[in-house]
């Protein structure tokens, strides 16, 4: 006695279903696979200007915001104090900063320039997102000549565009020298559309 299969034997038109299932399968997985990937660091890399829109009134004009990146690898200049127990060369994130430089003369100068390239930068994506709003903190570390070494940016504000504006801009703000080398230092905005 032989044994077979508990399933009926096929007939003569169930291979076209079958045949049909494997296409909507293969179907569906391509679908999956073209919209499903998450292609937006390939996309990050290529940017093509936006076409120029009609300002608003509500919009201060435009201040020139650099192109260069910023962060932390295109740093330091100069000798910090190694933390204790760390390795003596590292980036400014790494930085023991024990400088001194007031709130007075941090805010002389985030309350000229800086804080007009900041609100351009909000205002450029808010010209994409009219609803866009939150806080945003600019974390700063700035060298003992006085320019920006290190910028991070992070608040509920969370727009990436915005936050990497940001940080371009801040790399070019220039503090009196501190006294007794780094400082580390942050800096509050709230960003909410003008009426």
């Amino acid at each position: 006695m032989t044994q077979g299969s508990s399933l009926p034997p096929l007939k003569k038109n169930d291979g076209k279903y079958v045949l049909i299932a494997l296409l909507f399968l293969l179907a569906a997985g391509g679908l999956w696979f073209f919209f499903g990937t998450d292609d937006s660091a390939s996309q990050a890399e290529v940017v093509e200007p936006a076409p120029e829109a009609p300002a608003r009134e509500q919009f201060a004009s435009e201040i020139e915001i650099p192109e260069e990146d910023a962060g932390p690898e295109d740093a330091p200049d100069e000798e910090p104090i190694a933390k204790p127990g760390g390795p003596s060369q590292t980036g400014p994130e790494g930085w023991d900063c024990r400088g001194i430089l007031q709130a007075a003369e941090i805010r002389d100068v985030i309350n000229g320039q800086p804080r007009k390239q900041v609100q351009t930068c909000y205002e450029r994506r808010l010209k994409d997102d009219n609803l866009l709003q939150g806080s945003m903190t600019v974390l700063l570390t700035i060298g003992g000549d006085g320019s920006v070494k290190a910028v991070s940016a992070e608040g509920s504000l969370n727009d990436g565009q915005v936050y990497s504006c940001v940080k371009r801009v801040a790399k070019t703000w220039k503090f009196p020298k501190p006294r007794g080398g780094c400082v580390r230092t942050s800096v509050p905005f709230q960003m909410t559309p003008k009426l």
